[in-house]
């Protein structure tokens, strides 16, 4: 990397992965210089402003640079970096499991495991033979598309299909988190074999739940609020329809304790079976990633592109929500484009479809989702009426007639 330091902006590499407190210096400081075809010195200079006294000398780099293998190999060696890094890290995971068994130091010990997997992960030789013999069996097998809403599934080809991306926006208050969650609703209540993932970081289970059992049961959400407003009636109602779904539906709702990129990706992967599974994620802005060092725009590029290599991978939907600008609010027409979504360079470009919802200027309960792009199919508008009170989204049939 010291021959080559842009170099570092193509291959896999993290500072942590080194042993040596010099080498970890030299990582962080071409990882700051962010990859241009610095001088030695300057990669120096940039050392030294992370730790004055433990950067060495010039030649020490220079020693280092002549010692380096031939190029070309980089990737290779990064690789093995990795994986020499990774087994520092599951010796030291394993013998804390075998001491106490806890959940914490096992699931530690299981994502460790997962990434070794990945990071030696056979990768295609690009030949279509077997793509070939998928695809043919493809042609005599039935439609796998799950129906949600008949507006909806008709942009869609028929449904919401696996290996896709689907970021579904909109301003504050428009029922984005409402919204999902009744297409949750008609996944489950529509199609047999599904399982559904539902990622909140701004609200707690119980707090998520009491949204879909007020539509279930028809009961005021407002009513939740402080729950001495329920009559005896309505806790029995509330109490048998939270069971029922908690029985019949194979979903499981994640908290903020799971915001992290890397614990998203780890719950996803352990519930991906024989059914077909899509997973809610409300919403992209509060997830974080493990290099703080990482503006926003570059923390967005990292979610949205390890979620669609999560969809491809497995074949599997996540449905990414995400906020719209103010911008929208500025306009005359108030109707969103794509380029209101926030930070919305990889939101756009990775979306397989993107979903915009907007509020009826004169109408409030009318809901436009507005199917804005769509690489496998049409775009258009999906007319829809939210009842709030309930938590309720069904079809607006004064707009749309199918």
């Amino acid at each position: 990397m010291l021959n080559n330091p842009s170099i570092i902006t193509s291959i896999d590499i993290d500072s942590e992965w080194f042993e040596s407190p010099q080498q970890k210096m030299i990582v962080e400081a071409l990882t700051r210089l962010r990859g241009m075809n610095y001088t030695t010195e300057q990669v120096y200079r940039e050392m030294r402003s992370i730790d004055l006294f433990s950067a060495g000398t010039v030649d020490d780099l220079e020693t280092l640079k002549g010692l380096a293998p031939q190029l070309g190999i980089e990737r290779e060696l990064a690789r093995q970096i990795h994986n020499a890094y990774l087994d520092r890290k599951l010796h030291t995971a394993s013998t804390d499991y075998a001491q106490t068994l806890s959940k914490t130091d096992g699931d530690k010990l299981q994502r460790l495991l997962e990434e070794k997997r990945e990071v030696n992960h056979i990768k295609s030789d690009g030949r279509l033979d077997v793509a070939f013999a998928e695809f043919c069996d493809s042609l005599d097998r039935p439609s796998n598309a799950m129906t949600t809403y008949k507006p909806l599934d008709d942009f869609l080809g028929g449904g919401i299909t696996g290996g896709k991306l689907i970021v579904l926006a909109g301003r504050p208050a428009t029922g984005k988190t409402a919204f999902a969650l009744n297409i949750m609703y008609e996944l489950f209540t529509k199609n047999n074999d599904v399982a559904c993932d539902f990622f909140t970081f701004e609200m707690g289970q119980n707090e998520l739940m009491t949204r879909l059992v007020s539509k279930v049961t028809n009961i005021n959400s407002l009513l939740f609020v402080g729950k001495d407003k329920l009559s005896q009636e309505n806790k029995v109602k509330a109490r048998e329809a939270y069971e029922a779904m908690k029985r019949s539906f194979d979903m499981r709702v994640f908290t903020s304790e799971y915001s992290n990129l890397n614990d998203i990706k780890y719950a996803i992967k352990r519930r991906i079976g024989d059914k077909r599974y899509v997973a809610f994620v409300d919403y992209a802005g509060l997830i974080t990633v493990n290099d703080t060092r990482k503006n926003e725009r570059q923390v967005m590029n990292e979610v949205t592109r390890e979620l669609k290599k999560l969809t491809t991978d497995y074949g599997i939907t996540i449905i990414l929500l995400a906020q719209l600008s103010r911008a929208v609010e500025q306009r005359q027409d108030k109707r969103p484009m794509l380029s209101d979504l926030k930070e919305s360079g990889s939101l756009e470009q990775d979306a397989n479809v993107t979903l915009l919802l907007s509020a009826d200027e004169k109408d409030s309960q009318k809901i436009r989702c507005d199917v804005a792009k769509n690489r496998e199919g049409m775009t258009g508008i999906a007319p829809f009426i939210f009842d709030k009170k309930h938590m309720d989204f069904s079809i607006d049939f004064d707009e749309w007639r199918g």
